[in-house]
């Protein structure tokens, strides 16, 4: 049971590490609006050659390999691999980046909803809180993608509020992870 609060644990604090670095996404889309869809690109592809390269390290350190539902191999290939298209492709992602901010930041709410389930077992209101912010969450998501002629500054705002409800919804997950853990020992698992 201590290595499922283990990996808990430390896909929290990713969670926590990929919202401040949204934070510092949508600081520089405010700051610097002009031009900076190139900044991003690269910025993007680099974040995901990252955490294609944690994923694939954690799944070789932690267990990964022994374990047939760890997939961290392969979402760290994947992040790899769309991270260099990211870096190659500039010019033609800038034309939909409006769309893959906006499924980042509902993928991460999805996520994020599966783990509101689980708090929802030990922890009503934290559950309700949590399962709240990922909603508003897919719906910032979701503003994201469907509003053409988004400014970047706009863009840079609704990322900013997202990335502080993402660490919010972490902390609350980390918070309750004893009350998780308790519950899912007395379960048959």
């Amino acid at each position: 049971m201590k290595s499922i609060q283990k990996k808990l644990k430390q896909d929290s604090y990713e969670s926590i590490f990929f919202s401040c670095v949204t934070i510092l996404l949508g600081l520089i889309m405010i700051i610097f609006s002009k031009n900076i869809l190139d900044i991003i690109s690269y910025l993007i592809g680099g974040i995901l050659i990252v955490n294609g390269l944690l994923k694939i390290f954690y799944y070789f350190r932690y267990e990964g390999k022994y374990n047939i539902f760890n997939y961290d191999l392969s979402f760290g290939i994947l992040n790899i691999i769309i991270g260099i298209i990211c870096l190659i492709f500039t010019s033609e992602l800038q034309s939909i980046f409006r769309i893959i901010i906006g499924l980042v930041v509902i993928y991460e709410a999805i996520i994020n909803i599966t783990l509101s389930t689980k708090i929802l077992f030990v922890d009503k209101v934290s559950g309700i809180i949590s399962l709240l912010i990922s909603i508003l969450m897919i719906v910032c998501g979701g503003f994201i993608i469907f509003t053409k002629g988004l400014v970047i500054t706009s863009i840079g705002i609704v990322l900013i509020v997202f990335a502080i409800m993402n660490i919010v919804e972490s902390i609350i997950f980390n918070h309750n992870l004893n009350k998780i853990e308790k519950f899912l020992s007395k379960q048959d698992l």
